[in-house]
């Protein structure tokens, strides 16, 4: 009789254990239900406008999209520089090297100081020699990177050499580029990025092609050399695709 008393107390006590285990969670089911608001016909949360466990479509559209007579309607054009971020990279060194504080009793100026100025500076200066010596073109059918000779009116556009990554010509068609942006933003774009599906596929795992787990293309990285508003302009134009993600202004 004593046995089976403690059996059931036992069997008691496990069950009100796990029930106290699980109720957290149909609380918290609970609170998502009772905050959940119907919209359009559609369950959202309070917080956000965005409807409950809705996937959202990452498949490359163009923003405008353009035929073969479209994109030959448009002009060749070859992009302006942007010294923006060669600048910038100038005026940081710059305050560093002035604002790092002294650790000397006489007041020297601090090596670290010196260092880390210096280096901005002389990227800056990198910046400013590619800035000044390539261009991006908008032709017919794709677009490339050459190199400047001359000065003015007398400057003449030279192939490039060859993409050190992937061997081959830096010249992308439009057709095969299935993405395109711009970071930290189109505004200050200090990196340009696309991704391509024109390199042959044996390719796509080499240098920082080998970080992109999707794997289903070619990326491309540069500084910011040329016109970032003109680039996207460019590219909307001639239909170029791009993924929907969305963003903080389009979310609103």
């Amino acid at each position: 009789m004593k046995i089976s008393i403690a059996a059931t107390l036992l069997v008691a006590s496990t069950a009100s254990a796990f029930t106290s285990i699980a109720s957290p969670r149909s609380k918290l089911n609970s609170f998502a239900l009772n905050s959940a608001t119907a919209q359009n016909g559609k369950w959202s949360d309070d917080y956000s406008a965005y409807p409950l466990h809705e996937p959202k479509n990452t498949t490359p559209e163009p923003v405008k999209p353009a035929g073969i007579f479209g994109r030959k309607a448009v002009p060749d054009i070859t992009l302006d520089p942007d010294y923006y971020l060669t600048w910038c990279f100038a005026i940081v060194g710059a305050l560093i090297t002035w604002y790092h504080p002294s650790y000397a009793v006489d007041g020297t100026p601090s090596l670290i100081g010196i260092a880390g100025g210096g280096f901005h500076i002389l990227f800056a200066a990198l910046l400013y020699s590619q800035t000044s010596r390539v261009r991006c073109r908008f032709e017919k059918d794709g677009f490339e990177f050459y190199n400047v000779k001359g000065v003015g009116e007398d400057a003449e556009l030279i192939k490039k050499p060859d993409n050190y990554v992937s061997g081959t010509r830096n010249r992308w068609s439009y057709d095969k580029i299935i993405h395109y942006d711009f970071f930290p933003s189109l505004e200050y774009p200090v990196i340009c990025y696309f991704k391509e599906t024109e390199t042959p596929k044996e390719q796509w795992s080499k240098w920082f092609a080998a970080f992109d787990s999707y794997g289903r293309g070619q990326p491309h990285f540069f500084p910011g050399l040329c016109n970032a508003r003109q680039f996207k302009n460019q590219m909307e134009l001639r239909g170029v695709k791009r993924k929907p993600l969305p963003s903080q202004k389009t979310q609103k």
